[in-house]
């Protein structure tokens, strides 16, 4: 679990952006600094997911009233996670609604609404004072805590649904990417695939409201291919949010192999028109040119019995559908995640 660490000059005052010649959009600006708190939270709570109910610190085998650490992950990410950040202003997570829960059940209201309390910045093997006469050590608090946090991703209904719901959206955008490439590989049976990420530069704010007209600008521009847009004959999208890239989508574009070859700069061509929706605050990552990365992902030119290679698109797929984006804006909750292209072609 590597530290997250918040972003420099963030904005966090009303925006006025101006898309196209009339329309005015008063967007307000996604505080990055809460999804950096919010994402501290989640990887902890995935983490705990995954390893089960194991404790944070052991006793010492010869010292008395001494704990040592056996989970230097579980440990660190307490000591990052902001045990004062009890409300969400700008994004939300069952994660983090989860978490919340659990805290205010399991450590001392003191603890958490006073911010002179020092309990947070104490060593594990110091005493915690419970009542007059009555201590114990902050190690066994923890060990507690997260216990009972393992226990509540196990049998929280609220958390349950929510976990049920990203995996049932997961397995259905799979199925539908899937049956796409199938339909596109019976109507032209060799393809040219394109793997791409389009961001925002991180010199730039830019709400999510924003930059889901950017994309609808995007996708508009790919139904009317010339000279300057490559013609796509299948694509599909999937957004994310991600402590590097921010909010982010990912692209797989598909092209007819028996017109176009790899050898052509289609990806720049998508790049710059992302650049140019934009405002050149676009970025885009084409992932033919990341050699290590490429080595492993189903892009190029593919046929329709090339099996080796259309059960690494797959696995391509897999990663794109993998289970739905854990942080999202407040308002923002059912909003389209993932689409696809669906134009209809006669089969060859």
């Amino acid at each position: 679990m590597n530290p997250l660490s918040p972003p420099p000059n963030i904005q966090n005052e009303s925006l006025t952006k101006r898309v196209g010649s009339q329309e005015t959009y008063e967007l307000k600006v996604f505080n990055e600094n809460e999804a950096y708190r919010q994402l501290e939270i989640i990887l902890l709570i995935l983490y705990l997911e995954k390893n089960g109910t194991k404790p944070i610190y052991l006793q010492h085998q010869k010292k008395q009233n001494t704990y040592t650490i056996v989970d230097k992950n579980i440990h660190e990410s307490l000591r990052r996670i902001d045990p004062h950040y009890l409300e969400d202003k700008t994004c939300t997570s069952p994660e983090v609604d989860l978490f919340r829960k659990v805290l205010k059940e399991n450590i001392t209201l003191h603890h958490l609404t006073v911010s002179q309390s020092d309990f947070w910045i104490r060593s594990h093997n110091d005493a915690i004072a419970l009542a007059p006469n009555q201590f114990i050590l902050k190690a066994e608090i923890l060990n507690e805590f997260c216990h009972q946090i393992s226990c509540s991703i196990a049998s929280d209904t609220s958390y349950q649904k929510a976990s049920q719901l990203r995996q049932e959206k997961s397995i259905n955008q799979n199925k539908k990417i899937k049956r796409l490439v199938r339909k596109l590989f019976n109507t032209f049976r060799k393809l040219l695939v394109i793997k791409m990420d389009f961001f925002i530069h991180p010199d730039h704010t830019v709400p999510l409201e924003l930059l889901k007209i950017y994309l609808r600008a995007f996708i508009k521009k790919l139904h009317a291919p010339n000279d300057k847009v490559p013609p796509i004959v299948g694509f599909v999208w999937k957004l994310e949010y991600s402590d590097l890239k921010r909010y982010h989508y990912h692209f797989l574009f598909f092209m007819d192999a028996n017109e176009f070859t790899e050898n052509h700069n289609f990806a720049d061509k998508l790049g710059e028109l992302w650049q140019s929706i934009t405002l050149k605050k676009g970025v885009y990552q084409n992932f033919k040119h990341d050699k290590p990365v490429g080595k492993n992902l189903a892009i190029g030119v593919i046929t329709h019995d090339d099996q080796e290679k259309i059960d690494a698109l797959h696995l391509m797929i897999d990663h794109i559908t993998k289970t739905e984006q854990f942080i999202i804006e407040k308002g923002q909750t059912n909003q389209r995640t993932f689409g696809y292209s669906t134009r209809k072609y006669a089969t060859r």
